[in-house]
C-alpha cells in the first residue's frame, strides 16, 4: 500500500476532524453557560449569529482556499448522504412535546421533517453504495432540497415560537428549550453541520463528483 500518496488525505481528514472536535467543544461550552439563552422578551440572536457564522467561515474557505475547496469537492457523497440517518434522532422532538416541553408546531415540523429526510438519505445512500444502475440525479437534489428546507423550517419556527414570540401564544408552550444546554447542542452544532453537508452536496453535483458515473441524468 502507497502511504505516502494517502498521506496528504490523512492530514486533510485529520485537519477536518479537529475543526468539529473543536467546534463542537466550543459549542457545548457556550451552552452550559447558557451563551445562547436570550434576556426575556429578546429573539435568540446568539443562536443565529452562529449560523451565520458557521456559514460564513465555510463559504470564505469555498471561495478563497482551493485545497479546501478541492477536499469539500472529493468527500464521499455517500457517506455525507449517510450522516442524516442521525436525523430520525428528530422524533425526540415529538416526545418533548408529549411531555409539554415544547410547542406542538415546531415539534411536529421539525420532528416528521427530520424523520422523513432520515429514511429517504438511508435508501438513496444505499443505492449508491449497491446499485450498479446509479441512482438518478434528480432524486439526489430532490431529497437535498427537501434536507435542506426542513431545517429552515424548523430553525424559522423554533424562533417565531420562543416566549412572547408571535406563534408563541397559539400553544402557551415556548421552544425556548432548544436554546439551553444540551438542547441547544441540536441547533448549535448539528443542524448546522447537516447544512453544509447539503451545500456540500450541491456543489458536488455541480463539480462533476468523482462518483458522477453512478449518477444518472
Amino acid at each position: 500500500m502507497d502511504t505516502t500518496a494517502n498521506a496528504p488525505a490523512l492530514r486533510s481528514h485529520t485537519a477536518a476532524l479537529f475543526v468539529l472536535i473543536a467546534w463542537f467543544s466550543l459549542i457545548t461550552i457556550l451552552g452550559f453557560n447558557q451563551f445562547f439563552v436570550p434576556l426575556q422578551g429578546e429573539t435568540p440572536a446568539n443562536i443565529l449569529l452562529s449560523i451565520i457564522t458557521s456559514l460564513g467561515l465555510f463559504a470564505l474557505l469555498y471561495l478563497n482556499y482551493r485545497p479546501f475547496r478541492e477536499y469539500v469537492l472529493a468527500l464521499d457523497m455517500r457517506l455525507l448522504i449517510m450522516l442524516h440517518s442521525w436525523r430520525m434522532l428528530g422524533l425526540g422532538f415529538i416526545m418533548l412535546y408529549m411531555l409539554d416541553n415544547l410547542p406542538p408546531l415546531f415539534a411536529f415540523l421539525a420532528g416528521l421533517g427530520d424523520a422523513l429526510a432520515a429514511i429517504a438519505a438511508v435508501f438513496i445512500a444505499y443505492q449508491l453504495f449497491t446499485s450498479h444502475n446509479g441512482v438518478y440525479r434528480k432524486n439526489i437534489l430532490r431529497w437535498n432540497t427537501f434536507g435542506l428546507v426542513d431545517f429552515i423550517v424548523a430553525v424559522s419556527i423554533g424562533i417565531l415560537t420562543q416566549t412572547d414570540a408571535p406563534l408563541y401564544a397559539e400553544s402557551g408552550i415556548s421552544s425556548d428549550i432548544m436554546v439551553s444546554f444540551p438542547f441547544v447542542i441540536i441547533p448549535g452544532f448539528l443542524v448546522q453541520l447537516l447544512t453544509i453537508t447539503h451545500i456540500i452536496i450541491y456543489l458536488q453535483l455541480r463539480n462533476n463528483h468523482p462518483q458522477q458515473q453512478r449518477i444518472k441524468l
